[in-house]
């Protein structure tokens, strides 16, 4: 079928706006229609060359829509199903699907670090027959999707997806890692750096499992109201406050339990192994350059300082994915808020280059 995409040809250049071939699904994958797509901060690190990616590429992974047809084998999923994408397909005969570490799916690396489907094929072409690769097995920057079935996770009829959508990575991603990684207790005292979507979502988590003293790091004064808004008790400057001076002032001297980084930056990784008080633990999220490494003083071992990573929320998408959408419906998740604008797929373009100076929060495409 032909669908109309966001296509990047080259690191750094603008996306074309582009009609594609998509094939139809087959053996275990479904054909959803696009209702919306977040635009996360990973898409815009394949776009900048901090990760790689074949070229060209539908990127986009945190789409959310329809499912219109169904390949052969799937059985748990029927055109009219809301679905929201997931990063892993979960495939559950794996390893790491045995072990219930299903953000971990083996068959996650072919999505991910290759960009074709599990049998290692594309399925977009372009309308001269050049193959199109596709970011996670998903390409949600295009009208129509194929995925694999266990990337299709499906929500109630009644699930708003214009906001859910944000589930598929960042939500999952941020609150993930401090629900499921770590496992964040009544209490707790927390630092966040980075208060993009992802930070935001760890506030959330944090908040979610009362946390009583979250202290969210950021210099955009825009970012600082929101982590408010979010769970914030506290809020930090951090070219105008010594955050490390800050957050022990804020903790009794002691630091925090978990320092979570959330901004792939190697600095202000190391930077959250200062922020955390003795037998605490630095959280990594963010996505840092693949070649870069980070120091750290010993001395903090001595203290049994931790340093963990945390991928994807640590989460089983099946069960989380649902969960979220649910604590979203009760009003305990708060989506709405996180997001600036919700354009169309023509304005993708400007929506980088604002992602680039770090304004606004959250940007959706909708699909009409």
């Amino acid at each position: 079928m032909r669908i109309t995409a966001a296509v990047l040809r080259e690191v750094g250049k603008p996306f074309q706006i582009e009609e594609l071939e998509l094939a139809p699904p087959q053996q275990n994958e479904v054909l959803v229609r696009t209702v919306v797509s977040g635009i996360c901060h990973s898409d815009y690190s394949i776009a900048h060359g901090v990760l790689r990616a074949p070229m060209p590429i539908v990127l986009g992974h945190e789409g959310a829509g329809i499912v219109e047809q169904v390949g052969p084998g799937v059985t748990h999923l029927k055109p009219g199903d809301k679905v929201i994408g997931s990063l892993t397909p979960s495939c559950g005969e794996c390893a790491m699907c045995k072990e219930h570490k299903h953000f971990m799916c083996v068959q996650m690396g072919a999505l991910l670090n290759n960009c074709t489907y599990i049998d290692g094929t594309t399925r977009h072409k372009t309308l001269d027959g050049e193959d199109v690769y596709a970011m996670c097995g998903l390409a949600s920057f295009g009208s129509h999707m194929v995925m694999p079935a266990g990337s299709a996770i499906k929500v109630p009829d009644d699930t708003a997806l214009e906001s859910t959508c944000l589930i598929g990575c960042g939500v999952t991603t941020g609150a993930g890692a401090a629900l499921n990684t770590v496992k964040i207790k009544a209490g707790d005292a927390v630092a966040v750096v980075g208060c993009g979507g992802v930070g935001l979502s760890i506030i959330q988590g944090a908040r979610i499992a009362g946390a009583t003293n979250i202290i969210a790091v950021d210099p955009m004064p825009e970012k600082r109201e929101l982590a408010k808004r979010m769970g914030a008790t506290h809020v930090v400057h951090p070219f105008e406050e010594n955050v490390q001076q800050t957050v022990r002032k804020l903790t009794g001297g002691l630091g925090v339990h978990f320092a979570f980084e959330a901004l792939g930056r190697v600095e202000t990784m190391e930077q959250c192994w200062g922020l955390i008080r003795p037998t605490g633990r630095a959280v990594i999220v963010g996505i840092a350059a693949l070649n870069q490494s980070v120091r750290l003083p010993a001395a903090g071992l001595l203290a049994e300082y931790e340093i963990q990573g945390s991928c994807y929320g640590s989460s089983s998408p099946a069960v989380d994915i649902p969960r979220f959408a649910a604590l979203y419906k009760q009003g305990d998740l708060l989506l709405d808020e996180m997001i600036t604008q919700r354009i169309g797929l023509h304005d993708i373009n400007r929506a980088f280059e604002e992602m680039g100076r770090g304004e606004g929060a959250r940007s959706v495409i909708m699909y009409g």
